[in-house]
C-alpha cells in the first residue's frame, strides 16, 4: 500500500461500503453473487495449505495471511445465512488455498465480507454501462407498447421477464428455463405453463440458438426498454 495526498490506497473494500457506493440493495446482491457478475472476498490468517498458481504445488503455511476470493455457492451461502465455515477459497494468483487437513473450516461472517479493489473497478464498470435495473422493478413488463401492440403480463409473468432483461444487460443473455421460473417465483416445470394465458409472449422470449433449454429475450425489446427507462 502506499500513500497519496493524505489518502491510503485500498487494495480492497468492504461488501458495506461497496453496496452503499453502488446504490444496490441485499436482494440485488444476491442476484449479482448468484448469477456470477461480482466476486466476494475475505481476510483469512492462520494455517493453510496454498498452491502457488493454477498448476503450481501445494504448500502448507502456518502463518498465512491474505485476502482470498469465495467461491461463488460459498458467497451465497454467507449471504443467506450470515455466517458459514468455508473450508476452501481462490488466492489473487488463482490458486487454492484450503485449511489443512484434519483442521478446522475457516468461519466467513457476512460483515467481514470485501471486495478487492480490481474486482470493484471491474463492477463499476458494468454499472456505469448497463445500469442495471433492480430486480423488484418487473412491473415495467406489467403492461407495455411495443411495436405498436399493447403486451399486458400477470405479476409472476413480468418477473420473468424482468429477470431475462437484467440477463441482457449484464451481459448474460442466455437463461436456463429452470432459472427463469425460479426468478419469477414459479411452480411450473416449463415456461409454456407459466405464459400459457398470454399468446404472443414467444415473439419476446426466444429460444437460445444451439442451447437446449436456454431462453433469451428478444434483443429489440431489451433496446425498447433501455431507452424508454
Amino acid at each position: 500500500m502506499g500513500v497519496i495526498m493524505g489518502l491510503i490506497l485500498r487494495e480492497y473494500y468492504t461488501l458495506n461500503e461497496s453496496m452503499g457506493d453502488w446504490g444496490i440493495t441485499e436482494s440485488e446482491l444476491q442476484y449479482i453473487v448468484e448469477t456470477g457478475q461480482l466476486v466476494l472476498s475475505a481476510r483469512i490468517y492462520g494455517a493453510f495449505v496454498k498452491r502457488n498458481g493454477k498448476r503450481g504445488a501445494f504448500q502448507h503455511n502456518p502463518d498465512f495471511e491474505e485476502v482470498v476470493d469465495l467461491r461463488r455457492r460459498d458467497a451465497m451461502k454467507v449471504l443467506r445465512k450470515n455466517t458459514c465455515p468455508v473450508q476452501a477459497f481462490i488466492s489473487a494468483d488463482g490458486g487454492a488455498v484450503s485449511t489443512p487437513e484434519g483442521g478446522k473450516d475457516w468461519i466467513v461472517h457476512r460483515d467481514a465480507l470485501v471486495v478487492r479493489k480490481s474486482e470493484r473497478d471491474r463492477f463499476q464498470e458494468i454499472i456505469d454501462r448497463a445500469r442495471i435495473p433492480h430486480i423488484d422493478d418487473y412491473e415495467r413488463f406489467s403492461s407495455f407498447l411495443y411495436y405498436n401492440e399493447t403486451y399486458c403480463f400477470t405479476d409472476m409473468q413480468a418477473r420473468a421477464l424482468n429477470f431475462l432483461y437484467i440477463s441482457a444487460v449484464t451481459g448474460e443473455p442466455d437463461q436456463r428455463g429452470s432459472d427463469i421460473l425460479d426468478a419469477a417465483g414459479s411452480v411450473s416445470t416449463k415456461l409454456s405453463y407459466l405464459f400459457s394465458s398470454r399468446p404472443g409472449w414467444r415473439e419476446l422470449v426466444l429460444s437460445a440458438r444451439g442451447r437446449r433449454g436456454y431462453y433469451l429475450m428478444e434483443p429489440r425489446l431489451v433496446i425498447a426498454m433501455r431507452l424508454d427507462h
